[in-house]
């Protein structure tokens, strides 16, 4: 493992390092990916290596790259907008591949960023927007105690459609009670 800041049982978090920029392009640029998040402009490896330095010093943003345990880098999650005084936060995630999907990767990311979140950062709030039609995201978001709160109605334009968004959340007090259920 490269430099773990977090493990997990089957992957590891970490911060971005040279060379990570081609992975998160993939993620906006690949037809797959890019059809769970919405990206309709095309981003270039340098637009990823600028975007991650300055994520890396903005204190609003966390980012970590996502590997398995025999350091292959799948994607990339983080915190985007932290509200410090608030104690909230946007969840983001992108598994790059599609060989990835569908095999635990998303869910322990997401299981690990939300524990992060209340055991270290103390905030009491995630939120999230996932499509209404991902449906693989959002049951790894609910498996990690998310719950609906509402629905953006055709908040995003793609493929000549307009697609629903939900908003979902998990505040701590949530997350101790399922953590307290588990035990």
């Amino acid at each position: 493992m490269l430099n773990p800041f977090l493990i997990g049982d089957k992957i590891y978090l970490r911060s971005p390092e040279p060379g990570d920029e081609s992975v998160y392009a993939v993620s906006e640029n690949h037809p797959d990916p890019r059809s769970y998040l919405y990206c309709a402009l095309p981003s270039s490896i340098t637009t990823h290596e600028e975007r991650i330095k300055l994520k890396l010093n903005d204190h609003s943003n966390i980012v970590f790259t996502i590997c398995t345990k025999d350091d292959e880098i799948i994607g990339t999650t983080s915190f985007v907008r932290i509200d410090w005084i608030g104690r909230m936060t946007t969840y983001y995630i992108a598994l790059a591949e599609k060989k990835n999907w569908s095999q635990g990767y998303g869910r322990e990311a997401t299981q690990m960023m939300v524990d992060y979140a209340f055991n270290t950062l103390n905030l009491n709030r995630i939120q999230l927007h996932v499509s209404s039609e991902n449906l693989r995201a959002i049951n790894a978001y609910e498996a990690a105690g998310f719950t609906k709160e509402g629905t953006l109605r055709e908040a995003m334009y793609f493929d000549n459609r307009y697609v629903d968004f939900y908003l979902m959340s998990i505040l701590k007090k949530e997350w101790e009670n399922l953590k307290q259920r588990e035990k």
